[in-house]
């Protein structure tokens, strides 16, 4: 059977608006959001100091402002508003796959259907915590409630905001017990009928719901009459289905403009989480984000936002993770200008895998270093100067036989052939370096040889060699990568370091370092 979940959240545009400022001047200063005409402006909302000062909903915007001199006004925004709800239904993608938002005058939220994935979130109220907890890390403040019907939740939900203390109703026979002795004004019908069925004497939806059919339907219209009958489930209540963007994106104003990079941590902490609820809903990791911060328009300048990449060699959605990783990448980060406005991107990401667990756990005094996460925080705090892959290329020319790429969560595949059977240094030179010689004086009886010696740390002692390579005369395109004719050698010095170093067969025949031996 069905469970709805309705998530009422009170004053939507007074908490976005709170949102943007900061808690402490937030809590001290009179709010309210202004709506309608500029001229005719009224108060939509207002925080309680605002109320405590005579202002009230519905009040003309200059009166308010007579009643509390130093209220602050912010413009209704209900694009804004929107756009909150499609964010937090991306996050709570996670929770459940039937997601509906809903946004009326009469209140704003979100129905999730979880009577199909209670029993993977460990129950019913596992689950509501969840949520509920999840809602106020993102600093939002909601009263939630179930039923069987999400007409019937979204009541119960819109009471309990109210202050009402009631049930849930999980099945249908507990429905019109739960429902019907609520106010008939959480119906959220409109003004007009409202005040004729209180002139009529009647105050809760259980004395409605006695009232002959015929006759109500004839006054008030067939349409509150399918409303009552989907409240109580006795018809289908069809609810249009939430489909979730293919990609990521989130914004959150800031409560000031801010040019201390540490200061954008808090809010990007408020993005984080609702990139977390979606990739858990896709069954996803995030390899590669994008933060941008916006800054102010000026007329002496273009509004260009600041882009910070961050890429992952694994997927990843933990929130602590991430936040860790930007925090490291950030530390690189100048702002050359006020950032006003972050934008979170997901720009790659790719199916989520677990991590197994050891079937014994760890010894306490051994401590594992997770390779990825290492390279992960690495590339944050150096960049991709700094921490990079290597490909291996088909190229006989050392120089030439890799090329360097990025951070990524899929090691590169190798385009070239098995390495000869012979040996490699680990570490080469870009460019060769060159060596000094020195060539030993031939006896007098002896015919002249070219036999020069390289020299580094002292004379050097070929071990191994020669390797010739001849290779690089098909390159008419690349004029950059030269053709080469070299005898490898694998050499020692007195030191007891282990060189590789080439000769050039053309002439002057000197002398190069190409790599070192660990």
């Amino acid at each position: 059977m069905s469970t709805w979940f309705a998530l009422h959240l009170p004053a939507l545009p007074l908490q976005l608006a709170e949102r943007a400022l900061d808690p402490a001047f937030a809590r001290s200063c009179a709010l309210a959001i202004a709506d309608g005409p500029v001229q005719r402006s009224k108060v939509a909302f207002c925080n309680s100091k605002a109320n405590a000062a005579g202002v009230a909903a519905g009040m003309k915007l200059a009166a308010a402002q007579a009643l509390a001199r130093d209220l602050i006004a912010i413009e209704r925004d209900v694009q804004k508003e929107q756009q909150a709800l499609q964010d937090l239904a991306c996050w709570a993608y996670q929770f459940s796959a039937q997601i509906v938002p809903f946004q009326s005058d009469a209140d704003s939220g979100l129905l999730l259907e979880t009577g199909a994935s209670e029993r993977l979130f460990g129950g019913h109220d596992a689950l509501r915590r969840r949520i509920v907890e999840g809602l106020r890390r993102l600093g939002f403040r909601g009263a939630d409630a179930s039923a069987a019907t999400p007409a019937a939740a979204r009541v119960l939900a819109r009471a309990r905001a109210d202050g009402c203390r009631t049930g849930d109703a999980k099945t249908l026979s507990q429905l019109r017990a739960s429902v019907g002795r609520l106010p008939l004004q959480l119906l959220a019908w409109d003004e007009a009928s409202t005040r004729t069925l209180l002139a009529l004497g009647l105050h809760t939806i259980e004395e409605i719901l006695a009232l002959p059919r015929d006759a109500f339907a004839r006054r008030f219209g067939a349409r509150r009459l399918v409303e009552l009958d989907r409240l109580l489930g006795t018809i289908a209540d069809p609810q249009p289905p939430f489909l979730a963007p293919e990609r990521f994106a989130a914004r959150v104003e800031l409560p000031a403009d801010l040019i201390e990079v540490a200061r954008l941590l808090p809010p990007l902490r408020h993005l984080l989480l609702l990139l977390e609820g979606f990739l858990r809903g896709k069954g996803m990791g995030a390899t590669a984000l994008q933060l941008r911060a916006h800054h102010s328009a000026r007329r002496d300048c273009v509004n260009v936002p600041t882009p910070i990449d961050l890429a992952l060699a694994s997927p990843e959605r933990d929130v602590a993770r991430l936040l860790q990783l930007f925090t490291e990448r950030m530390a690189r980060v100048h702002l050359r200008q006020p950032a006003v406005e972050l934008e979170l991107r997901l720009e790659r990401m790719d199916a989520w895998q677990a991590r197994n667990a050891s079937f014994l756990p760890p010894a306490p005094h051994v401590q594992g270093v997770d390779a990825l996460q290492l390279a992960e925080t690495l590339h944050a705090r150096l960049g991709s100067e700094g921490v990079f892959q290597l490909q291996a290329l088909g190229d006989h020319r050392p120089e030439y036989a890799y090329r360097v790429l990025p951070l990524t969560p899929d090691p590169p595949v190798a385009q070239a052939p098995a390495p000869p059977p012979t040996q490699r240094p680990m570490l080469l030179l870009t460019p060769p370096q060159p060596l000094h010689s020195c060539t030993p004086v031939p006896h007098a009886e002896e015919p002249a040889v070219d036999d020069s010696r390289p020299l580094y740390g002292g004379p050097l002692a070929l071990l191994a060699g020669p390797e010739r390579i001849e290779a690089g005369w098909w390159d008419l395109g690349y004029p950059q990568r030269a053709t080469v004719h070299r005898d490898y050698f694998v050499a020692r010095n007195p030191r007891g370091q282990t060189l590789w170093i080439f000769r050039e067969l053309a002439a002057p025949r000197r002398w190069f370092l190409h790599g070192f031996f660990s």
